[in-house]
């Protein structure tokens, strides 16, 4: 089984259920299940981040697909845990309630 094949019809899966910034990472083949393990990865302005798992079997059915809410929730954790930077006056930031990090 060529992992194109598995990688492209994930690929699809996630254009036309998920959306266009979803997209399939590297398939992996566990032998002893005969299940192939593709994670999901969603594109972001802050990155690319891990959202999830499809499970196919080995003639490339699906035997599991995370929920589309059950990823959005993964990703906006996941994305409120990634610092970013801002130029501000340490009173400015005060004010929001941020706490400055000197880098």
């Amino acid at each position: 089984m060529e992992i194109k094949n598995i990688y492209d019809k994930v690929k699809d899966y996630l254009c036309d259920e998920i959306g266009n910034m979803a997209l399939p990472g590297e398939p992996k083949f566990d032998a002893e299940l005969k299940n192939w393990h593709v994670p999901v990865l969603c594109k972001t302005e802050k990155g690319i981040f891990l959202t999830g798992e499809i499970l196919l079997d080995e003639d490339l059915n699906f035997i599991r697909i995370p929920a589309k809410e059950q990823m959005l929730k993964i990703l906006e954790t996941a994305m409120r845990l990634v610092p970013f930077l801002v130029y501000a006056e340490p009173e400015e930031l005060k004010k929001k309630g941020l706490k400055a990090v000197a880098i």
